[in-house]
This record gives structure tokens, C-alpha cells and sequence, in this order.
């Protein structure tokens, strides 16, 4: 199958009619490509700038790590659904190639900074976490309680690449926290009732004055809207134990993402605030015992951040922060 690389991308693009024969082309490879080859695309006499992305069978980590090249497929479904109920916030999507399982979407202006690494720089945005609370909650209340949309009714992505690599594997290395995780995983497979974005963290949304996006679909499905809550919040958990002084402000964070969320979807329309606590738990020890550990982490916030998952994983209901 084509393997779409820096070398034949420009071509590539061309053969797909995107850009024009003849036409200029600067590619360069953008980072953070751990589940697909990612390639930014500018054309100088036009202005036009595309992302080209192409999934990967085997992702770009440690442990063995196969997932279905068809999820390319449904991140365009979910990118146009998620689209039209917020507009403005997914970037548009230019072109689908599901023979090579590659879309071409737009790229988004250099202006707008990855809102992960902009917390590992200090600047938190926490004012951006309403948004981001109140554009899940539109996604998980448009899509309730209606069948499962085009394309979103499998969910073997999600054992591929949440499920397994994650839950599975902690319970594998950490057989003693089997009795808090297992019932966690059963509830996720089990109550299935929106869309679920699937990777819904501050790594895969970027913020700028101009505007906020969310990226990255590609494990989008029908499911359990718990599981996003939990996502987004233990990346802001782990943020906080690894950079300690920003503590305060990503509890504002925090608080401003849940109220966003209560604002659009209703009060616990994902579950009481102690069900998002042991989720939230689960997906933190994914970061430190899972297939895919956090990499901002440092061997000391990466043990601090492990006793805090369980800790939250034992006594949810005493709250998200009850570890500081």
C-alpha cells in the first residue's frame, strides 16, 4: 500500500487534486505523529496550507501497538459530524483517500499554539476551559439517546487504542488495582449513548487569540460520555503534578471545563462528579503504567502521579484534588 512520506507528499497531493500541477509545494513533517504519519503542506502562490495524514497499523511506541488503518475513515465522518454542531472549532476537511486510509484537512494558522505544550510553558489558558467543556457537552448531547451515526457504531478502534493499551494493560501490570479499573472498563463497553471524540486532551487542541480547535479524531465512536470527561481532566491532573506551580490555575482549569460541560449537557449528564473522579483515576494510571505513558512526565511526577491515581482510584468521591 502507498506509504505516504516528506519524499512523495508534494506528488501526492497533486495526484489527489488538491493543488495544482506545476505549483510550488514546501512539506514538512509535524511532530506528535505517534498513530499517523502527519505532514504540513504550503502552496507560496496560492497561500494555501494543508495537513496530509496518512494512519500508521503500528503505532510509534515502546510495546507492540496494532490498530485498524480504517479509523482514518472515521475521523473524517466525525471531523464533518463534530463540524457541523460547532463550527469553527474542527478544522475542514479538504479531501478523503480511504484506498490509503489519508484525508487532507485544512492546516491551522501558526498563530494558534498546542494548548499542551503551552502549559508546559507556564501559560495555562485556563479561561479557554469553558470552551472546551461547552463544545464536548454540545457533541455529547447531539448525538444522545439516537442511533449510533454512520460509521460510529464499532467501537474496535477504542479497544485498540483506549481500551486494551490502556485499562487492559494496567490491570495486566498492576493486577492489584484490577478491582477498582475492571468495573470502569465494563461501564465503558457496556453504556454506550453518544459520540465519544476518544482523545479529547489539551494535547489535541490548540488555542490562540483568534480562535480555539480540537484535532485529532481518529478514535471517535459511539460510547460513554464519562470516558471524555476523564480523558480531558487527566491530562490536566498530570499537568498539575508535573508542574506544580500551576496548580491554582489548572484547578480553575479544571472547574471552568466541568461547568462548561453542566452548562451545554446538564448536570451529570456523564455521571456524578465521583463516577468522572474514578475515570479520571483510570486514564491517569494509563499515563503511568499503560502502553502509552505520559511523556511530560519526569521519573519523579511519573511516581507522584501513579500514587495519585490511586488514591483517586480508591476514594473518588473525596473529590479530584483530594492527592494535593
Amino acid at each position: 500500500m502507498f506509504e505516504l512520506t516528506l519524499e512523495n507528499a508534494a506528488a501526492y497531493l497533486v495526484e489527489r487534486g488538491v493543488v495544482p500541477r506545476g505549483a510550488a509545494i514546501d512539506v514538512a513533517e509535524l511532530p506528535g505523529g505517534v498513530s499517523a504519519t502527519v505532514i504540513s503542506a504550503s502552496v507560496a502562490a496560492t497561500g494555501d496550507a494543508f495537513v496530509v495524514k496518512q494512519a500508521l497499523p503500528q503505532l510509534r511506541v515502546r510495546d507492540e501497538w496494532l490498530a485498524t488503518l480504517d479509523r482514518a475513515e472515521t475521523e473524517v465522518a466525525a471531523m464533518e459530524l463534530c463540524g457541523a454542531i460547532t463550527p469553527g472549532v474542527v478544522p475542514t476537511v479538504i479531501d478523503s483517500d480511504p484506498a490509503v486510509h489519508a484525508l487532507v484537512m485544512e492546516l491551522i494558522p501558526s498563530t494558534a499554539r498546542n494548548w499542551q505544550v503551552e502549559v508546559g510553558e507556564g501559560r495555562t489558558h485556563a479561561d479557554a476551559g469553558r470552551w472546551a467543556g461547552a463544545t464536548l457537552g454540545a457533541w455529547h448531547t447531539a448525538t444522545s439517546d439516537a442511533p449510533p451515526p454512520p460509521g460510529f457504531g464499532d467501537i474496535e478502534a477504542f479497544e485498540q487504542l483506549r481500551l486494551r493499551p490502556f485499562h487492559e494493560t494496567v490491570i495486566e501490570r498492576r493486577p492489584e488495582l484490577a478491582d477498582g479499573i475492571a468495573p470502569l472498563l465494563e461501564e465503558l463497553r457496556r453504556d454506550r449513548r453518544c459520540f465519544v471524540h476518544g482523545d479529547y486532551s489539551l494535547k489535541n487542541m490548540l488555542v490562540g487569540n483568534t480562535g480555539n480547535w480540537v484535532l485529532d479524531f481518529e478514535v471517535a465512536h459511539y460510547g460513554n460520555p464519562v470516558f471524555d470527561l476523564g480523558f480531558f481532566l487527566s491530562f490536566v491532573v498530570l499537568s498539575a503534578i508535573r508542574w506544580e506551580p500551576l496548580v491554582p490555575e489548572l484547578r480553575s482549569l479544571a472547574g471552568s471545563f466541568l461547568a462548561g460541560y453542566d452548562e451545554a449537557a446538564g448536570a451529570e449528564f456523564a455521571g456524578d462528579r465521583a463516577s468522572v473522579t474514578a475515570h479520571t483515576a483510570a486514564l491517569i494510571l494509563a499515563r503511568t503504567d499503560g502502553k502509552s505513558p505520559a511523556q511530560f512526565l519526569d521519573p519523579p511526577s511519573r511516581e507522584h502521579a501513579r500514587e495519585a491515581g490511586i488514591k483517586l482510584l480508591r476514594r473518588p468521591e473525596e473529590g479530584l484534588w483530594q492527592w494535593r
